[in-house]
């Protein structure tokens, strides 16, 4: 995990206040290891850059912990099809293995039927023809010459 930089605009103290805040388990024990007040802490998570940095530090954590998890993944699917397959484990645990095999399995399933569908949608988006009437973008379907609008009517508009 990277730390916050320099360049951020953050103090030294600010920086290891973040460091802190990811590994301590209250704002009061993060100030504490940093040697300054809770207050302070607090104060700094409403100003923007610290804030910001907070925000990517934190995402930067969770993507190394997911990549962590992603690299288990088979090992851990191998268990569970491990657990399900043992005629000597206890039928409670083979259920739930096998739920969870079920569980994963579908919801992968989904996921890459959600990731096609967003991607034609997306290259649908991108081939219609756009122009802009009356500060409005216009999509003209390609079946059809009247365009159709895809903002709100404007407030100015005579009302049908």
């Amino acid at each position: 995990m990277s730390t916050p930089l320099a360049h951020d605009g953050l103090s030294p103290k600010q920086e290891q206040a973040i460091l802190a805040l990811m590994s301590e388990s209250t704002v009061l024990r993060a100030a504490e290891t940093v040697g300054v007040d809770a207050r302070s802490i607090y104060r700094w998570l409403e100003d923007p850059t610290f804030a910001a940095a907070f925000r990517r530090t934190r995402r930067e954590a969770f993507a190394q912990a997911m990549s962590t998890t992603q690299r288990y993944a088979g090992m851990a699917v191998h268990s569970l099809a491990k657990v399900m397959t043992d005629a000597n484990a206890n039928p409670q645990a083979r259920v739930a293995a096998a739920t969870a095999l079920l569980k994963f399995s579908r919801e992968s399933i989904e996921v890459d039927s959600l990731v096609e569908r967003i991607e034609q949608l997306e290259g649908e988006v991108a081939s219609k023809p756009k122009r802009v009437v009356n500060d409005a973008v216009v999509s003209t379907p390609v079946s059809d010459s009247s365009p159709t609008t895809t903002s709100a009517p404007r407030a100015d508009a005579p009302q049908t």
